[in-house]
């Protein structure tokens, strides 16, 4: 994966710990199908650290149907059945972006 700038956080203000809030995987699934790759599983015991999410599982999706931000391939973290952030391309070959609007499109998805 490419680099983030040293900007790109988790949510919380302390990075370790996961992002509050309704997302659960189910939500994800949903919104987005199934993922097509994973690394780590629900229940790996190592955490790995990436783009400034600690996690240890990771979905990808390459070029999801029906994305938010219309990216080309995104990234989804969790730490155990916790979301912990995504991470986005637009293009192929462009930057990762943090996308901190993810969280508020899945949960109005949720109430509506």
């Amino acid at each position: 994966m490419g680099e983030l700038t040293q900007t790109l956080r988790p949510p919380s203000s302390d990075p370790q710990i996961a992002m509050p809030g309704p997302i659960d995987r189910n939500h994800v699934v949903k919104f987005f199908g199934q993922p097509d790759a994973t690394e780590g599983t629900v229940n790996e015991p190592r955490e790995r650290e990436e783009l400034g999410f600690k996690f240890n599982e990771k979905w990808v999706y390459k070029h999801p149907a029906r994305d938010p931000s219309n990216a080309s391939e995104r990234t989804i973290y969790w730490r155990r059945y916790d979301f912990v952030g995504s991470v986005f391309k637009r293009e192929k070959s462009g930057d990762w972006q943090r996308d901190d609007e993810l969280v508020k499109v899945l949960a109005a998805r949720q109430t509506s």
